[in-house]
């Protein structure tokens, strides 16, 4: 009986979190839709990246891709506004034992400075995309790439495409 009385209460609160991160993720807009990572192998390939890389990725989600730039030996940093989410993405990077190579900032990538990166990855809805392609293209280094998943910068054009990416060069 104990363990069933458990086990309700461990359901409940599950589902109690859940509600806060769609609560607060409804109230922010900013839905969570994950990244496949089998294709960035591709397009790693297709750059010819490699090497000691810094490595941010804006609007990280649940850190697969973070993750995914730490086993590539890269210095992987992600940037996440949803609480509940970094949360998830910080639990997962230690149990997977990467938190050498890989952290979550939990904040708007506003305030955040992007100098040190050579290497930006962004998956976010269209109408933050202008906004955080002036902070990039002014704090990075030049001959940094940023990689834009579907959505495009509507002021810059893309260097190059690669499938439903568009690869832009900080010059």
């Amino acid at each position: 009986m104990e363990i069933g009385l458990i086990a309700v209460f461990l359901c409940e609160g599950i589902l109690i979190i859940f509600g806060f991160y769609l609560i607060w993720s409804w109230i922010n807009q900013t839905p969570f839709y994950p990244s496949k990572t089998k294709p960035l192998n591709d397009l790693l390939k297709e750059l010819n990246i490699t090497g000691n890389i810094n490595f941010i990725d804006i609007g990280s989600g649940d850190g697969r891709i973070v993750r995914w730039a730490a086993k590539q030996g890269f210095n992987a940093d992600g940037i996440e506004f949803n609480p509940f989410l970094t949360l998830y993405s910080r639990s997962v990077i230690t149990l997977k034992g990467l938190r050498n190579r890989a952290k979550i900032f939990n904040k708007d990538f506003r305030n955040h400075d992007f100098s040190k990166y050579d290497f930006a990855y962004l998956y976010i809805f269209p109408e933050h995309m202008d906004s955080v392609s002036n902070k990039l293209f002014s704090e990075m280094k030049k001959g940094s790439v940023v990689v834009t998943n579907t959505f495009k910068f509507t002021k810059l054009t893309p260097d190059r495409i690669f499938g439903k990416y568009y690869i832009y060069y900080v010059k």
